[in-house]
């Protein structure tokens, strides 16, 4: 697998803030674990006792040194772990799982065993310079442990630690439901693959009390490689986490940026399906080196065609990079969830949370769209909330329906710098963009019936390079229908080029008027007579004082975001720091107990 290994060029950057003496004291914070149930025995690799759970989070401190992390059984008994793997920062580099999470949120990243514990609910937490942080919860429940490394055997192994199997479609052909499965230094799938991982043992189908995972041992990036990367079928439950991604069909593209050659297969491609009561955790997904994703799909996809696989799916910690190419069609996404029921099936929603969006040439960046003669529908609000999107094509963050999504949607703390740019084009000029819905965060309405609260977000330099097609818009509308309501609440709306704050296309000008909000900032620095929109109640337009590096976002002292904002059921900002009374403008809150939260140097580096 030597064609992974790329050169990589470090630059480092070092800020220097406005406060930066000041003391970082926020308290440690868990965002999410990968798994959320399993043994608390029978791991037998002679360090831990349970299943190895990884944890996110912020402020727990780059290294371990006297912080513990610890586990509250049913019975109301805490123990602390009995083996830490790790503790660092979540930057992407073993031991740690491959998303590069502290670049984009100042993530941690824990991995840790389950101590022997009472069967039942329990909690997850930790201690750090004497401060507790939150909980998770995590269930103590039966089930079996397997391994795949490169020395087990599929003949005569047994799938333990000492005694493992060779592959992961041996593994999950004889793994019944409930079972974790941790794959060591073994890749699955090369560049001329269909699929790679194909979980369709229907007797081991699991259930969200006792999901079916697929898992990074410690201190191992496996490699999955394939058109489709990480299939189901007649299966849910399905956990992946901290896997090594890489799925196209084409295996190549041409000097303007089109797919070129043969594909692999006439089939879809993405780099995870979708399971109902499924999750994705602190994966990192791209093309195949060379290649482009172009069908109609995306890196994570699914829907409920001929099966539920979305209901109550959870997407978070996920790294997605240069993923698509100028070309990839415009039916094809870097994220894309649907439900897709002639039936109109109604389904849990989803969740997307945490993930690391940079570089995608898949149109749209979180996608979520449902078609169909009977369409579907949520049974309850849909969140997209503390996601980083830089570099996208098309709108960094999209939902919409044309028959009848009811659910109200939460678009919260994302931060989104330079999106909206061209998608599906010919790679020369950006206005030959196939059907162009760029801009900031789009809402497509030819059948959305809820409200969508939009609050606290960062939109930063939308729809920059040259587009003069479509809405074009911070917020921009698409679509004939007329029913949706859209709370725009404490965003920055910051752009360079004199685009409208507000974009409509696509007969979409009769929902302006169903916008209202308060409290966002607006900046235009292409023009010189700013107008925000009139039905911002109280709008701003001074001094941002903030600095914006890609993928960080920090504000100084004499920021006027500072306490400007309308009162928001907001608990911590998108780096963890917890909201004041009065909240701030945007994704990041100044919290005058914590003061400034600058880098350490040398902390924000990017690789390129």
């Amino acid at each position: 697998m030597s064609q992974f290994n790329t050169l990589k060029l470090i630059v480092v950057t070092i800020f220097i803030m406005a406060g930066s003496g000041n003391a970082w004291a926020a308290p440690p914070f868990l965002a999410f674990s990968d798994i959320i149930s399993g043994p608390s025995s029978g791991l037998g690799d002679g360090k831990g006792e349970g299943v190895i759970v990884s944890v996110w989070g912020q402020n727990l401190g780059d290294t371990q040194e006297t912080s513990q992390i610890f586990f509250e059984d049913s019975n109301g008994e805490v123990r602390p772990a009995p083996h830490t793997y790790y503790w660092k920062r979540a930057d992407g580099v073993a031991p740690s799982g491959p998303a590069n999470l502290s670049k984009s949120h100042r993530m941690q990243e824990i991995a840790f065993s389950i101590p022997r514990s009472a069967l039942g609910p329990g909690r997850i937490f930790t201690r750090v310079n004497g401060a507790r942080s939150n909980t998770l919860d995590f269930t103590v429940r039966p089930g079996s442990i397997f391994f795949i490394s490169a020395k087990g055997t599929d003949s005569s192994g047994g799938g333990s630690f000492s005694n493992s199997w060779r592959t992961v479609a041996y593994a999950d052909s004889r793994a019944p439901n409930g079972s974790t499965i941790y794959i060591l230094d073994v890749d699955t799938g090369d560049r001329n693959s269909q699929r790679a991982i194909y979980w369709n043992k229907t007797n081991a189908s699991s259930t969200l009390d006792a999901q079916f995972a697929f898992i990074a041992y410690p201190g191992y990036q496996p490699k999955v490689i394939a058109q489709r990367a990480v299939e189901n079928h007649t299966t849910q439950g399905m956990v992946v986490s901290k896997l090594d991604i890489y799925a196209s069909n084409y295996l190549a593209v041409d000097s303007n940026g089109q797919p070129s050659g043969k594909r692999i297969s006439n089939g879809g491609t993405y780099g995870i399906q979708s399971t109902k009561n499924g999750r994705a955790i602190g994966n990192r997904i791209g093309d195949i080196p060379g290649g482009c994703a172009s069908k109609w799909n995306g890196a994570i996809n699914g829907n409920a065609r001929t099966g539920d696989k979305v209901s109550n799916f959870k997407g978070l910690g996920n790294e997605i990079y240069d993923y698509g190419c100028n070309g990839t069609d415009k039916l094809h996404h870097t994220i894309y969830l649907s439900v897709r029921s002639d039936s109109g099936l109604v389904v849990e929603p989803w969740e997307w949370g945490y993930n690391y969006l940079h570089g995608n040439k898949a149109k749209f960046g979180i996608h979520q769209y449902d078609q169909g003669d009977g369409c579907g529908d949520l049974s309850g609000p849909l969140r997209i909330h503390n996601n980083v999107i830089v570099d996208q094509a098309g709108s960094g963050i999209s939902v919409g329906s044309t028959c009848g999504w009811s659910m109200d949607m939460y678009i919260e703390n994302n931060v989104l710098i330079n999106v909206g740019l061209a998608a599906a084009w010919d790679g020369i000029n950006p206005d030959t963009s196939d059907g162009p819905e760029n801009g900031g965060i789009g809402i497509r309405d030819s059948g959305l019936k809820g409200t969508a609260y939009i609050r606290n977000n960062l939109i930063y330099k939308y729809t920059e390079d040259g587009q003069k097609l479509s809405g074009r818009g911070c917020l921009n509308l698409t679509g004939k229908g007329d029913s949706v309501k859209i709370a725009f609440t404490n965003n920055i709306c910051f752009t360079t080029k004199s685009q409208p704050f507000v974009g409509s296309a696509f007969n979409a000008s009769n929902k302006l008027d169903n916008i209202f909000g308060s409290n966002n900032f607006w900046i235009d620095l292409g023009s010189s007579n700013l107008i925000p929109p009139a039905w911002d109640s109280t709008a701003y337009t001074g001094n941002l004082d903030m600095n914006v590096s890609k993928p960080m976002f920090f504000m100084g002292l004499e920021s006027e975001l500072i306490d400007k904002g309308a009162s928001v059921p907001l608990v911590r900002d998108i780096y963890g720091t917890p909201r004041d009374s009065v909240a701030d403008i945007g994704p990041v809150e100044f919290n005058n107990n914590a003061g400034i939260f600058p880098p350490e140097a040398p902390y924000n580096f990017g690789i390129d």
